[in-house]
């Protein structure tokens, strides 16, 4: 340590003062502050003294504060007086010289000494200075000369590292002896044996808690920075009597509190503590130094737990006396460590510190820290955040600290606002996942070029990558309000208000913002469409929702039987394959021979490419309609359309498009070579369209593996591309690795490969832990499972969903997900293989036991026949229409029966609640008579209301 600082406990709102200590520079300087705004302390030097020897520790006194002890290398102790540098110090020299490792003042003047070990030598020595340091006359008024011989000699041939008075007992000290213990020591014991001994390597950097001097703390400084914190009442009855604190039930050496590494590497270098101080101003706070510049304050608290032990004589229990322990309460960052390579400048670090006897603005305990720089500041600490508890629902509430910033957006209610609580709600105003500003092309959000993950074979990120990424930076640019980022917990929830269920058009307006969920829905929809026109149902094979995974390999499920009826066998998937292709007029692949030419076009359809002629020219136009002239240029370039590829790219003439098309013109009539490489790659290198930079790869030497290493590409287009110019083996291989990986990494563009078959439970499992997304997972495997299979996790997922919404009180969209969701399970026989729940409610009628609901279709034949008053003479019966307003069955027409307690109908509205009333009024005067009171309808109508 090369500086220091230390504040003076004498310190008090109207003047304080601190001293700066310069350990290279040998300058002492004694301070006052000036004035402090908050961030810049100015302050005053009141004297100094420059005339130092060198030191290598100290003490500054703290009854008087004109006085400083040093130790030098020699052994001597030097006392030195800051404002009168002309009087000689005193000089206290032990008989053999070596190091001086420690000085420390006592309350009475008293001087302790610790050195290096030495053989047949005392390393402890207690100088008594007190008739030198008199506050009424110069201290030192014989220069020169100094006591002849220490006051008391202590520990023989033991190196020692560290010395502190106890202030409020000032004969008693605590010493750390090198490699071997702690000891404690009373001067009024004349043995000069110790009181106390704690056996332990941690005897670094003594501090005693000024305002609880029962416990201290010590470090081990170089290894591992492990904080030991101490109670001096534990230890031995006789040593611990002699100190005048009782007798004690067992003899405890170990630390009540242990703190094992407490600071982290920052790098390669292993830190190591500085200083270890206790807060002057309020117990429990021990600040803690690295040579990093890690600051922190450990702040701890007793807790107390009583044991009882039963009485063997009288058959009850006695209570013992309370035991205490020392717990943890909060561990305060106050700076974090200089790291190599940040912003910072390592001089910048803070170097030294100590606490102030005076709050901060807040209220808390605070620190002067000295830096590298020279700086001098206040850090104060920060209190203990409020408690908060966060819902299910999204919903947060907090306790109010005065006027903080969560006040504006807080909503007090009720009781919460009297017991000083806060109340903020997940905002419904706000989209939790804004659309992107302005999508590319393919649909996909811009992404900018200082992304840091990025494809090793272009420098460009993955589609995969991307998404990831637009999740991260969705709130990157400015703050969300409190409850707009609650928004974002509950966002299930506002999909489900908006409808976000199986209808897929629907979904995809819901997420419009993810370009990636809107891709996989309109590939649902699709596929939904496919499944309910029968299209890939042949021979009794349904290969609906499979992937081009299980359409190559030919996988259709453990579970067969749902997908094979009647008397189809399985080495009839082979035909069932070649049939659907017929079926859909899919044209024949001419780019590559394959042993499974039908495989590879049902695939190809399965991505969207190698559709019929006129579908695809539908999808051409389309795209060129809507602007997105690169991927119809790409799409075009794969299915060996050059011509058509150059017109889409000749449509919007861009500069991004003229260079393309310039670039494929000139692909197309030359000979690639060296020249035309690199220029390709330049060109490239300025692009971040995926599908622009699709062409570039295949114009540079007319590769399609070119293609297929640009993973910026959406995945259904590679796979395309693959399924197109990919050898059987190479086909095989591609599939395999691209699903595993998708599976691996939760991406929800491996959809296309699993299908919602059985291979994508697992890649939905990941989907799920990655980006916490239940609600889409179940929705997308409910158009399969259980319908073509049959999976616990897949059962999981369905229960937790409706306990989420039952936990929203969304009750009919909840209801909504369980009829649709069973109708999903309904099989080709026409049975569902998803159980319906049994209906919660029924309220039958005494008359008839019938349900007393207005369905026809639910009425028994065996239920009598309606009476008159539900049939005939509608206009003279003023009970004709009961059974209209719900206060009479429905399917007999008895009258439903009274409460026992109010004396009101089945089934009418309380008019003594809010809106019955109302309700009433309505019924009334639709039934006419309520104005005048007059007519038979109103006259009975109110007679009842009356009764």
């Amino acid at each position: 340590m090369e500086t220091a600082i230390r504040w003076s406990p004498s310190s008090d709102i109207k003047e304080q003062r601190f001293l700066l200590v310069d350990v290279i520079g040998h300058n002492f300087r004694h301070c006052r502050v000036e004035s402090y705004n908050g961030k810049e302390l100015k302050y005053q030097t009141l004297c100094g003294n420059r005339r130092v020897p060198a030191f290598r520790a100290f003490d500054w006194s703290t009854h008087n504060e004109s006085i400083v002890a040093v130790g030098d290398w020699s052994g001597s102790a030097t006392v030195i007086r800051l404002d009168d540098v002309q009087t000689t110090p005193i000089t206290l020299s032990p008989k053999q010289q070596r190091l001086c490792n420690a000085v420390a003042f006592s309350k009475t003047g008293l001087l302790a000494t610790g050195l290096e070990k030495v053989r047949n030598d005392f390393c402890l020595y207690i100088w008594d200075v007190s008739h030198r340091l008199s506050e009424s006359t110069s201290p030192i008024t014989s220069p020169g000369k100094s006591p002849s011989e220490p006051m008391r000699k202590l520990s023989s041939s033991e190196a020692i590292t560290s010395i502190r008075f106890f202030q409020g007992q000032p004969d008693t000290f605590v010493a750390g002896v090198k490699g071997a213990c702690i000891r404690m020591y009373d001067l009024r014991e004349n043995g000069g044996n110790p009181a106390l001994q704690y056996q332990t390597l941690s005897v670094q950097n003594l501090s005693i808690d000024p305002l609880d001097e029962n416990y201290f703390a010590s470090a081990i400084t170089q290894k591992d920075t492990t904080i030991h914190i101490w109670d001096r009442r534990f230890g031995l009855p006789s040593s611990t009597a002699s100190l005048g604190l009782g007798t004690s039930q067992s003899a405890a050496i170990s630390p009540v509190l242990e703190y094992k590494n407490a600071f982290e590497s920052s790098g390669t270098v292993q830190p190591s503590i500085w200083s270890l101080r206790y807060c002057k101003g309020q117990s429990g706070h021990l600040g803690a130094l690295a040579s990093n510049g890690d600051f922190r304050v450990f702040e701890t608290k007793q807790s107390f737990t009583f044991e009882s032990r039963p009485s063997h004589n009288q058959g009850y229990y006695l209570q013992d006396q309370p035991e205490h322990q020392l717990c943890t309460r909060n561990i305060h960052h106050v700076e974090l460590p200089y790291r190599t390579g940040s912003d910072r400048q390592e001089n910048a670090r803070i170097v030294s510190f100590d606490f102030t006897n005076l709050a901060g603005p807040k209220g808390m305990p605070s620190a002067i820290t000295l830096r590298g720089t020279g700086s001098v500041e206040i850090q104060e600490l920060h209190r203990r955040p409020s408690a908060y508890a966060l819902s299910s629902t999204g919903q947060l509430v907090g306790r109010s600290m005065g006027a903080t910033s969560e006040s504006k957006d807080s909503i007090n209610i009720g009781s919460l606002a009297q017991l000083g609580l806060f109340h903020i709600k997940p905002s419904r105003d706000v989209h939790p996942l804004p659309v992107a500003s302005k999508p590319l092309e393919s649909g996909i959000p811009h992404q900018s070029n200082g992304d840091n993950v990025h494809n090793p074979e272009n420098g460009r990120l993955s589609s995969r990558k991307k998404h990831e990424k637009w999740i991260e930076r969705q709130y990157i640019d400015q703050i969300p309000s409190v409850d707009a980022a609650l928004a974002t917990l509950t966002l299930d929830h506002q999909r489900c208000v908006q409808g976000y269920l199986f209808d897929c058009r629907k979904n995809m307006q819901i997420v419009a913002g993810d370009a990636w969920l809107r891709e996989t829905w309109d590939w649902v929809e699709r596929a939904k469409q496919f499944a309910i026109d029968e299209r890939f149902v042949i021979r009794g094979i349904d290969l609906s929702y499979l992937g081009v995974c299980n359409i190559w390999n030919i996988d259709i499920g453990s579970e067969k039987a749902a997908r094979i009826s009647g008397t189809s066998e399985t080495t009839e998937i082979l035909y069932a394959v070649e049939a659907v292709c017929r079926s859909l007029d899919l044209p024949d692949l001419t780019s590559t021979e394959s042993s499974l030419p039908a495989h590879r076009r049902l695939s190809l359809y399965i991505c969207g490419y190698g559709l019929p002629g006129k579908e695809l020219d539908n999808v051409f136009n389309d795209l060129i309609d809507q602007g997105q002239n690169s991927k119809a240029a790409f799409m075009a370039l794969a299915h060996n359309d050059s011509k058509q590829a150059l017109s889409a790219l000749r449509t919007n003439s861009t500069s991004a498009n003229r260079e393309l098309a310039l670039a494929l013109a000139g692909f197309l009539k030359g000979v690639p070579d060296d020249t035309w490489e690199e220029t390709i790659e330049n060109i490239a290198a300025s692009l971040t369209d995926p599908y622009a930079c699709a062409i570039l790869a295949f114009v540079r030497i007319g590769s399609w593996h070119d293609v297929l290493r640009e993973t910026s590409l959406p995945l259904k287009c590679r796979i395309g591309v693959a399924l197109m110019y990919l050898a059987d083996d190479e086909l095989t291989t591609y599939i395999s690795n691209t699903t595993d990986e998708c599976t691996t990494h939760g991406d929800i563009e491996g959809l296309v490969l699993t299908g919602l078959s059985e291979k994508a439970v697992p890649l939905l499992q990941n989907y799920i832990l990655k980006y916490h997304d239940l609600q889409t997972a179940i929705l997308l495997i409910s158009h399969t499972s259980p319908r073509y299979f049959s999976s616990p996790l897949v059962d999981t997922w369905r229960s937790e969903y409706r306990a989420r919404l039952n936990t929203y009180r969304l009750f009919i969209p909840r209801v909504r997900f369980d009829t649709q969701a069973t109708k999903l399970s309904v099989t080709s026989n026409g049975k569902p293989t998803l159980t319906p729940l049994a209906r919660q409610v029924s309220v039958k009628c005494n008359n008839c036991e019938q349900a007393l609901d207005r369905n026809p279709a639910h009425t028994s034949a065996s239920a009598p026949p309606p009476t008159s008053s539900a049939t005939d003479n509608k206009d003279k019966d003023p009970f004709a229409l009961d059974a209209k307003w719900g206060t009479a069955c429905p399917k007999c027409g008895k009258h439903l029966p009274r409460c026992v307690i109010c004396m009101l109908w089945l089934g009418m509205p309380d008019p003594y609640t809010k809106g019955g009333a109302h309700a009433n009024a309505r019924t009334l005067e639709k039934m006419g008579g309520l104005e005048t009171g007059k007519g038979e309808k109103g006259k009975y109508l109110m007679k009842d209301l009356i009764s």
